[in-house]
């Protein structure tokens, strides 16, 4: 697979990546022997939510800033104890000094094994609270939130329009190729999709001379939320980046004409910006069982 830079590279991705486990380790502490993890939430009557809230996960760092350990829980409803699906997604911090309850606003956030992580994204030095957790849809998106807790006060800085990562939109023009437009770049975006020109004049979306067939519907090519977002310390400063992946998809869902893989940093006031964007393009590509039961035999 090809990779074509669309931004300049700042840092050794394959460094971050290595380094990201141990400066983890160093920010975000297991909880105790006394872990709530797959329980019913102690608190829930307290902060009047639903009886079936149980803990999702359970970390302990300090998140408010004052150099003592908070624990801080992500929550959601099941049905049942060993459902690994959880509706009403939430991140509760007890502050290790008071031991009174603070909890993001996050709405409507549901997904299937959902996973905390507490590192320093915002380069205050306090650790923040990273969600992420599966959709369970055939995209193979992920939802991801990040909250900081600073002074007790909880702010979402990473949310669903976030998740978006670069929003892209294209359309299919003669010569097997994808044209469009992705947010936060700078010129449009052309993909080469030849390697999988023999799907596409079988699906009689192109001819043999690659020219688009016209179709009662436009067939468009946009993009995925991210497939997968991960914390990484770029630049070993203690401060952490995202490093993401998503799909551009076509005809189908199966259909993935390019991925897009990206780093982004925190900029302050809620602003990520991406340092690195980077697309591929395939040389070889399985047409997938998916796209065959579109061609008609």
């Amino acid at each position: 697979m090809n990779k074509k830079w669309m931004k300049p590279v700042t840092y050794l991705l394959l460094a971050g990546v290595v380094g990201v486990a141990g400066f983890s380790a160093m920010n975000t502490q297991v909880a105790h022997a006394d872990s709530e993890k797959g329980k019913l939430f102690s608190a829930a009557a307290e902060l009047k939510l639903a009886k079936n809230t149980y803990v999702i996960d359970q970390k302990t760092a300090d998140v408010n800033g004052d150099k003592k350990d908070d624990v801080v829980y992500l929550i959601g409803e099941k049905e049942k104890a060993d459902d690994i699906y959880s509706s009403n997604l939430n991140i509760v911090v007890k502050d290790g000094k008071s031991g009174a309850y603070s909890q993001t606003d996050i709405k409507e956030l549901g997904g299937y094994e959902g996973e905390l992580t507490l590192v320093d994204f915002t380069g205050d030095h306090v650790a923040d609270a990273f969600v992420k957790t599966a959709t369970g849809g055939s995209g193979g998106v992920y939802s991801h939130v990040i909250a900081t807790f600073e002074n007790n006060k909880p702010t979402v800085i990473f949310g669903e329009k976030e998740n978006e990562g670069i929003r892209y939109e294209g359309k299919f023009v003669d010569g097997f190729k994808v044209e469009g437009k992705g947010s936060h770049l700078d010129k449009p975006l052309t993909l080469d999709v030849s390697a999988n020109q023999d799907v596409y004049v079988a699906a009689k979306l192109y001819d043999k001379a690659g020219k688009v067939q016209p179709t009662e519907d436009a067939v468009s090519v946009f993009s995925y939320p991210f497939g997968s977002l991960t914390p990484v310390d770029m630049d070993a400063n203690g401060t952490f980046e995202l490093v993401g992946e998503q799909r551009l998809v076509g005809m189908n869902n199966t259909d993935t004409v390019s991925r897009i893989n990206s780093v982004w940093g925190y900029q302050g006031d809620g602003k990520w910006n991406p340092w690195e964007v980077e697309y591929s393009t395939f040389l070889k590509k399985h047409p997938g069982e998916a796209i065959n039961t579109m061609i008609e035999k």
